[in-house]
């Protein structure tokens, strides 16, 4: 008889439960001989009793473009406000991309009239007024510098990316 021969009569003459390979997506639940109950992606042993077979269904349920519990702290212990102008431009955009790469939700600030600029110096200091500037809880950055904003983005925890999006999958 030849290797091949063998090989296939001995998958013919295996048991069904060790010939198919266990599905992804099926949990199994059962009783051994002692009572207890399991939970296993795996094929129950022969033994067990009151098997229960669960399909799941695919993974890709599951929604992971949602907030992380991390960003959710981050945002709630130390929110993001970012100041931008009329004629900031570039700059703001520059400044609203970095903060969309990262998927940090944030607050923007117009500061055109004059209570706004009263109140920009107020938070960040006399001086000339420099936009984009960030608060990230109680720290502050005046002007865009990417570093800058990446130190304070993380030293309040926000994570380094957003969550995927389903789309990306």
């Amino acid at each position: 008889m030849s290797a091949r021969t063998a090989a296939l009569l001995l998958l013919l003459l295996a048991p069904p439960a060790l010939a198919q390979a266990p599905d992804q997506d099926v949990t199994y639940r059962w009783k051994d001989k002692d009572g207890q109950t399991h939970y296993s992606d795996q094929l129950p042993p022969s033994d067990a009793r009151n098997i229960q077979e669960k399909r799941l269904g695919s993974a890709s349920f599951i929604d992971t473009s949602a907030p992380t519990y991390a960003m959710r702290k981050a945002a709630k212990d130390f929110p993001v406000t970012m100041f931008s102008g009329a004629e900031c431009g570039a700059e703001c955009k520059t400044g609203r991309e970095f903060l969309g790469r990262r998927g940090v939700p944030f607050t923007e600030v117009m500061v055109n009239g004059p209570q706004e600029v009263a109140a920009f110096r107020n938070l960040f200091g006399a001086g000339d007024v420099l936009v984009p500037s960030i608060t990230v809880g109680n720290q502050k950055q005046k002007g865009f510098e990417e570093t800058a904003w990446t130190r304070l983005l993380d030293d309040a925890g926000y994570p380094k990316s957003p969550p995927v999006s389903p789309k990306a999958r």
